[in-house]
């Protein structure tokens, strides 16, 4: 059960980031974050890489370098688009479809196939953080479902969550064909890249060189974080199937409901401990595999 292990320190270092982002936002454009976060994360990840030794590159590590990167900017840019035209509180609850996507996805990509047991545990995750992520401001558990069709932001973010089903099969393939260093270290660098030249559409390079100056060590220990979480995900991604790892990796919504209890006091405890324990009978159910 090691990856087990390694999957939920993936899950907390990836909370930590979120909360990270989140008070940078309120002081940086969100490209330009995700831009400098991701470089200073390449930086870290390709120094343990030159430390650990280059790693053998196999046949399909370019195609699956090139695959997650295109599908993880347009994933963010819908996402980002999503939250632009529709409530919090409607769109964020699609994400969790991503699990349930991935029994379909893993399949087809990576012939990789749940057990009973681990399907029963991938949907109570899927239901658990589907809970988490409703708020006070849903009249009723089913009002996502019910925009559907009427609202374009849900469906912006049911697409997101199908799109991260797909790169997340490349990811491993990515780890498969280098290592849990140097291939996430390339595609951190190409999405770094891309979402500066996004920036760069409506902001100056000088004025993206001066907040990437001004919050240097805020981006750095983003990016360390953000290097953690990719290692520790990518190694359980080694020794455990894709469905099984990124369920357990949606535990970072419960962690990221700790932080904000903890520190931006955020409320609407009772439908979270629920949530919570819903997940965390499901994470069960998957080490039982």
């Amino acid at each position: 059960m090691l990856w087990l292990l390694f999957a939920v320190f993936g899950a907390f270092f990836q909370a930590t980031y979120f909360t990270l982002t989140k008070k940078l936002l309120e002081n940086v454009n969100q490209h330009i974050l995700a831009g400098c976060v991701f470089f200073d994360t390449f930086i870290v990840l390709f120094f343990i890489s030159m430390i650990n030794g280059m790693p053998e590159i196999g046949y399909g590590f370019y195609s699956s370098v090139l695959a997650t990167v295109l599908l993880n900017v347009i994933a963010t840019i819908m996402y980002f688009k999503a939250l632009k035209i529709t409530d919090l509180s409607l769109a964020i609850p699609m994400i969790s479809f991503t699990p349930l996507f991935l029994i379909l996805t893993s399949f087809i990509l990576l012939n990789e196939i749940p057990t009973i047991s681990g399907i029963v545990g991938i949907f109570l995750i899927f239901l658990g953080s589907y809970i988490l992520n409703i708020d006070k401001t849903t009249m009723h558990l089913l009002d996502p479902f019910r925009e559907i069709f009427k609202n374009k932001g849900i469906v912006y973010m049911l697409i997101v969550a199908f799109l991260f089903s797909i790169s997340s099969n490349f990811d491993k393939l990515v780890v498969i064909n280098s290592d849990p260093f140097f291939g996430s270290s390339i595609v951190f660098l190409l999405l770094s890249f891309s979402f500066i030249i996004i920036s760069h559409t409506t902001i100056k390079i000088s004025d993206i060189k001066r907040q990437y100056i001004g919050n240097f060590y805020e981006f750095l220990f983003a990016g360390i974080i953000t290097a953690l979480s990719a290692i520790t995900i990518n190694i359980a991604l080694t020794m455990q199937i894709v469905p099984y790892v990124i369920s357990i990796k949606r535990l970072s919504i419960l962690f990221s409901v700790l932080y904000g209890s903890l520190i931006f006091k955020e409320e609407n405890i009772i439908m979270r401990c629920i949530g919570s324990s819903i997940m965390l009978i499901g994470v069960v159910f998957i080490t039982l595999c």
